[in-house]
């Protein structure tokens, strides 16, 4: 499986959440944040929002107007209970488009997508959201979103992890991921790999002491990942 980290990024800093993930025959997005459109392929077979802030939705009508102008056919959108309200109530400011974008909104937390199987997870933030763990039956890939930690998204056995890492040291917070908030659930975590998202810029700067401390912890393999960057995920 080939995951493109199309943007890595938050409200204040960068290209935005954006995952691609790429099988044999199929290719979904996980988020389509802002400027995501501008490195997006366009033969997407589904879009998987975590959660409606607007740095993981905000570029989904762009995204469904360049399909339309290209000639694409209808795109799945899954996400969390709200979504098709959302989407709806976006497009009343874009009355002209609402007949010609062609999409189907799913609120479920099972399903295939091509030769993906997909399951949504339940997560912890300021609004509904979920994480998705995505599976092609040889490679699985979790997406957390962004979350507190959670023993129910780390205790997954995968071959990588992708999760947020908002926040540096020493901050509080029951929306997000801190290093000693995600340290804490170290034992229980599964993944072959994990890559970290979602840095505000606070942490950014300390990227490499986040995974010097984890890897005192325990000694996993640790990587913050760039815009753009891509990884090729096989047993």
């Amino acid at each position: 499986m080939l995951v493109k980290f199309v943007g890595v990024g938050t409200a204040v800093k960068g290209i935005q959440s954006c995952i691609v993930l790429e099988g044999e025959e199929t290719k979904i997005a996980i988020d389509v944040g802002a400027g995501s459109i501008a490195k997006l392929d366009f033969d997407l077979d589904a879009v998987l929002i975590t959660h409606n802030h607007s740095d993981h939705n905000s570029d989904l009508i762009a995204l469904l107007k360049a399909r339309w102008l290209l000639g694409y056919g209808k795109l799945d959108i899954y996400g969390v209970r709200g979504t098709r309200a959302f989407l709806e109530s976006a497009l009343e400011s874009y009355a002209y488009l609402r007949r010609k974008l062609k999409f189907e909104v799913h609120e479920t937390r099972s399903f295939r997508v091509g030769e993906f199987d997909v399951k949504a997870i339940p997560t912890k933030h300021s609004i509904e959201s979920q994480a998705y763990v995505v599976s092609d039956g040889n490679v699985t890939v979790v997406v957390s979103g962004d979350t507190y930690p959670l023993e129910e998204v780390l205790s997954i056995e995968c071959d990588l992890l992708i999760h947020e890492m908002s926040l540096p040291f020493n901050c509080k917070t029951e929306d997000h991921t801190t290093p000693e908030s995600f340290a804490e659930l170290l034992d229980v975590c599964k993944a072959k790999k994990v890559v970290f998202v979602h840095l505000y810029p606070m942490a950014l700067e300390v990227k490499d002491e986040i995974t010097r401390y984890l890897r005192k912890r325990r000694d996993l393999s640790y990587h913050v990942a760039s815009e753009g960057e891509t990884i090729h995920i096989s047993k």
